[in-house]
């Protein structure tokens, strides 16, 4: 595999360029070399040049599979490079350079008649062109990595430079898709990147040209590249640690179960609701245990009665979060073709040409500014505005998300596949301090479906033997008693504030309810405000007719259809300390060529019923965990952000 990567990378810089397009050249002889009359004050005009193109060796892999590399493959092919030179603003030399990176079976194969060399440190690949003829002078270069037409047209012999400040339209020409033939079948991904100056135009000199080939290409002038887009990864990766034997912080939750109301416990149909772990009686002091098929505690053969209050028996069911997708939301529609240089972590000095510390680097988009809150954003950024957009399939990108973490007891429960997962590639969008806000900020939005265990006579926790069954709907209830020993029957948020999960039937009961007299004991405080408060946001909801209502939420209930359910992740961009305190300059955004790696630890918290809202209100309030890696400014830096739902 090392070999392997290496290789890549060596294509990589191959896949840099040389072949004319427009302009002027010097004649040379047939050894290459410029005749003498043709030689201003016995200086030279040959030029080479060599450039780096950031790929990281350590991480080509897109995915933590069984060192899958999907595509990366893709983010190194070249079909053509343009070189541009300015001189006075204006274009004096466009020549298009013949290097060619193309996929060869499962390796590569590098051609083209403009390369003289090419080399990897392996961290970065280094490609040489063949020296060629120019006049002798000053300029400014712009190196274009796979130009669209539209930058092909920007930057033909005589046009201006300021066309490169005029915004470009990101829902094109970002990069182009081939076809790829996988374990998992046929699919598009993207490749063929647009790649540009990593800073500003590159100042050549008159030293920068001399007067054989072999003196060019000897000493060939350096310009940095870096790819357009930011690409993002999510994982689902972590340990499988629990916090008690009921419920596990990896998306499985706990519905407690209230037959004060009902003359006998509607168990359903097939399969049971307990797992091993609950097999011992739950009522308070009693040393008994449940037979699965009578359900009856061995010790008292009958309901129990709790406290004088009425029939009790605890019971629960359990669920798990399964087929996670994520889509990324709040894109932007415009970009600049250079990065606008701004100022670096901190906001107090400006990146400047030649500078390095690119884990401090920023940048300044179309849109940095005066759009949050107001009607133009909608023309500016795409939106995802319905949760069907999350569903994988037909006119969707939504992408899956397959678990990784280790010793995952429920991979059995998925729909999804090994390899299913595949990086996003997205434009630049960046904003100022004080617009740092839901609806501006690039964000991925997750959803995950939750189902409903079943376990035969036989089965264990860890070896179930009947499938999951889809849930209709269920009711979330914030408040209650907290005080629940290891939260067999409510759950816990990762702010340690807990909440239950309630069948539809019980709500109904308690919706028309004045008193908490029939109300289960553990939900009777606040219990009746909670659904107040519902009825009052939701006054057309029929607690009767439940099945046909739509997902509806309120402050401390809320009503979850399908099973489904939605988190949000804005994407950090600087850490907390790097941006030197919570919601400061730059914590949140994306810059092209980083590499933003979303890692799910631990799924506690229950989502959303409903799509979160890009709202016009600020995201942060408490510190999150982004903590970037500090890499080669020749590398595609990554950013790691860990979650915690």
């Amino acid at each position: 595999m090392k070999q392997y990567v290496y290789r890549i990378f060596l294509m990589l810089g191959l896949a840099l360029w040389l072949v004319s397009c427009t302009g002027t050249e010097t004649p040379i002889d047939d050894l290459g070399n410029i005749p003498e009359e043709s030689i201003p004050s016995g200086t030279g005009n040959m030029f080479s040049l060599a450039m780096r193109i950031p790929l990281p060796n350590d991480y080509m892999g897109t995915k933590a599979y069984e060192g899958v590399d999907r595509g990366s493959v893709s983010e190194i092919l070249i079909d053509g490079v343009r070189m541009v030179l300015y001189e006075g603003d204006v274009v004096k030399y466009c020549l298009d350079l013949d290097i060619q990176v193309q996929p060869d079976n499962n390796d590569f194969k590098v051609t083209g008649s403009d390369l003289y060399n090419w080399t990897t440190d392996g961290n970065r690949i280094f490609i040489q062109t063949i020296a060629r003829t120019f006049e002798r002078s000053n300029y400014d270069m712009l190196i274009v990595i796979n130009p669209n037409d539209s930058i092909k047209a920007k930057t033909e012999k005589g046009e201006h430079v300021t066309a490169l400040d005029v915004a470009f339209n990101t829902t094109i020409g970002m990069f182009r898709s081939r076809t790829v033939i996988g374990e998992e079948g046929t699919y598009e991904e993207p490749a063929y990147f647009l790649m540009m100056n990593s800073q500003k135009l590159v100042e050549l000199i008159p030293g920068n040209f001399y007067a054989t080939k072999e003196k060019a290409e000897n000493n060939p002038a350096f310009i940095n590249l870096e790819r357009v887009a930011a690409k993002v990864t999510c994982d689902y990766a972590g340990t499988a640690n629990t916090k008690s034997t009921a419920v596990a912080p990896y998306g499985r939750f706990v519905m407690l179960l209230d037959y004060n109301n009902q003359s006998e416990a509607p168990w359903g149909d097939e399969g049971y609701d307990i797992p091993e772990d609950c097999i011992k009686c739950p009522v308070q002091g009693c040393t008994g245990t449940f037979n699965r098929k009578t359900k009856q505690c061995s010790a008292k053969p009958y309901l129990h009665t709790y406290d004088g209050l009425g029939l009790v028996s605890d019971r629960v069911r359990y669920m798990v979060a399964t087929d996670l997708t994520w889509e990324i939301d709040v894109v932007n529609k415009k970009s600049y073709w250079l990065r606008h240089l701004t100022y670096k972590a901190g906001g107090t000095v400006i990146e400047e040409q030649g500078d390095i510390d690119r884990e401090y680097f920023y940048a300044e988009d179309p849109n940095f500014s005066g759009f949050s809150g107001t009607d133009a954003k909608k023309q500016n950024f795409s939106y995802v505005l319905d949760g069907t957009e999350l569903n994988p399939g037909t006119n969707s990108t939504a992408k899956k998300l397959y678990p990784q973490l280790s010793d995952y007891k429920y991979y059995n429960y998925w729909s999804w596949k090994k390899g299913d997962t595949q990086p996003v590639y997205i434009p630049e969008n960046t904003m100022v301090q004080n617009e740092q806000k839901k609806d501006v900020v690039t964000r991925v939005i997750f959803k995950a479906v939750l189902k409903r265990e079943q376990f035969g006579e036989k089965s264990t926790e860890v070896n179930p033997e009947l499938p999951l069954k889809p849930i209709e709907g269920f009711f979330v209830f914030k408040g209650g008693n907290t005080d629940i020993e290891n939260y067999k029957y409510n759950n816990y948020n990762k702010d340690n504030t807990t909440f239950f999960i309630l069948r539809p039937e019980d709500v109904e009961i308690y919706a028309s309810a004045s008193t908490t007299e029939h109300i289960h004991i553990y939900l009777r405080e606040g219990i009746l405000e909670a659904i107040r408060q519902f009825k009052e946001d939701h006054p057309d909801f029929n607690f009767s007719n439940w099945r046909n209502e739509k997902p509806a939420e309120s402050a401390n209930l809320s009503f979850y259809k399908n099973g489904e359910m939605y988190y949000e992740v804005p994407i950090e961009h600087f850490s907390v300390a790097e941006a030197q305190g919570i919601g400061k300059y730059g914590r949140f955004g994306v810059v092209r060529n980083n590499w933003y790696k979303l890692n799910i630890e631990k799924m506690i918290s229950i989502g959303s019923p409903v799509l979160p809202e890009s709202k016009p209100e600020f995201i942060e309030t408490v510190t999150r965990s982004a903590v970037p890696e500090v890499k080669s400014n020749s590398n595609i830096l990554i950013r790691n952000q860990s979650i915690i739902f």
